[in-house]
């Protein structure tokens, strides 16, 4: 009696597994639909330009201004300005030094060229365009470079500037119209070099 019920039990479990395993998948599930594209988020701008020594900053310095470019033109316009901060030069009664400052401009494929405002460096700088919106300058005599510092400001027709010291006699300037479009066709561009004592 034991032995066949013991059989009849397993044969049960055999025919079961056998009806209840299928080597075929069952039928996929249908996709859903894709949403709608979202739009274009605005570009954010920052501009620089040099604020004279007052209220702001009593020995002068830098407006920093960021907003949206809600226009999409490339430009910060005033009405676009989110904020506004300063950063101000420190007192500099104690510090001296000596400073190179010109309005630089530039057309076309032209070398850039300097109207010089102050020279109390005696320096004279030779500015080549070296790719649309990038340009080097050489200096006829070098200066130290961990005492030398440089100052620019953005032209309106421009979105950002960059600069910096490639060299105790080379500086150079890039100057943008978009995130990393590099642009020519500007104007009255300040530019400092300074060189503490």
């Amino acid at each position: 009696m034991k032995t066949n019920f013991s059989f009849k039990f397993l044969i049960i479990i055999v025919l079961a597994s056998l009806f209840s395993c299928s080597s075929e998948d069952g039928a996929d599930g249908t996709n859903g639909t894709d949403g709608t594209d979202g739009t274009d988020g605005l570009n954010s701008l920052i501009s620089t330009v040099i604020e004279q020594p007052g209220t702001n900053c009593s020995n002068g310095g830098f407006k920093i201004e960021a907003g949206l470019d809600t226009n999409a033109n490339g430009q910060l316009d005033a009405n676009e300005v989110d904020t506004s901060e300063f950063l101000c030069n420190g007192d500099n009664s104690n510090l001296s030094y000596s400073s190179y400052v010109s309005l630089i401009s530039q057309s076309g494929t032209d070398d850039p060229q300097s109207d010089i405002v102050e020279n109390s460096l005696g320096l004279t700088i030779d500015w080549t365009r070296d790719a649309p919106g990038q340009y080097v300058g050489t200096l006829d005599n070098p200066v130290i470079i961990g005492k030398t510092v440089i100052f620019f400001t953005t032209p309106t027709t421009h979105t950002g500037v960059r600069g910096e010291l490639i060299g105790d006699n080379q500086v150079r300037i890039e100057l943008q119209n978009g995130i990393n479009v590099f642009a020519d066709n500007f104007s009255n561009l300040s530019f400092e070099l300074r060189e503490y004592e």
